[in-house]
């Protein structure tokens, strides 16, 4: 990696500490469309009932313009998320914790924070992770937290033949699996 492009990169680590928060109401209709997504019963649950783990994920999206849409359909850089010149930005994991139940009708506070940006450069050429916890605090307290890595790429280079994938473990007997 040059020491130009290091230097630009490693500049994002100043986004560690970011913090942005939004409230939402977890209703009745998320947690119906959650689950009737996941092929169960679709029934509006009533007030107070428990959700279901991932319900989180439907609280208060972000109603975005198509204007203010980048070209990999996220949001523009620059907002929450670091600016990062990598065009590629995917979800690379999340770790979440459940403590306790989300519940329907209440108010639903969601603080996230850049907890880490590494840059790192892979077969591909650069990376740069950017891991972001969101908490989930309801009437209650904290009932949900989720740790995401976000990672950046390079544009696929066509004069780069892809990388090849790596061989599958042995599997059977006496492998150890």
């Amino acid at each position: 990696m040059s020491t130009a492009v290091k230097t630009e990169l490693e500049g994002f680590k100043s986004w560690i500490g970011r913090r942005e928060e939004t409230k939402d109401v977890l209703l009745a209709l998320h947690v119906a469309g959650l689950e009737a997504m996941l092929d169960r019963d679709a029934a509006l649950p009533p007030e107070g009932a428990a959700a279901p783990p991932g319900a989180h994920w439907l609280i208060r999206p972000r109603w975005l313009r198509q204007s203010e849409l980048g070209p990999d359909g996220h949001p523009r850089r620059g907002g929450f998320m670091p600016p990062v010149p990598l065009p590629r930005r995917m979800w690379a994991g999340s770790e979440l914790r459940l403590l306790q139940p989300l519940r329907v009708g209440e108010e639903i506070t969601r603080r996230s924070e850049i907890v880490d940006v590494a840059i790192k450069e892979g077969r591909g050429g650069h990376l740069v992770f950017v891991k972001v916890r969101h908490e989930f605090h309801g009437s209650s307290g904290l009932a949900e937290s989720e740790e995401q890595d976000v990672v950046y790429r390079e544009a696929a280079d066509p004069a780069r033949p892809a990388p090849e994938p790596e061989p599958a473990p042995p599997t059977g007997p006496g492998c150890g699996r």
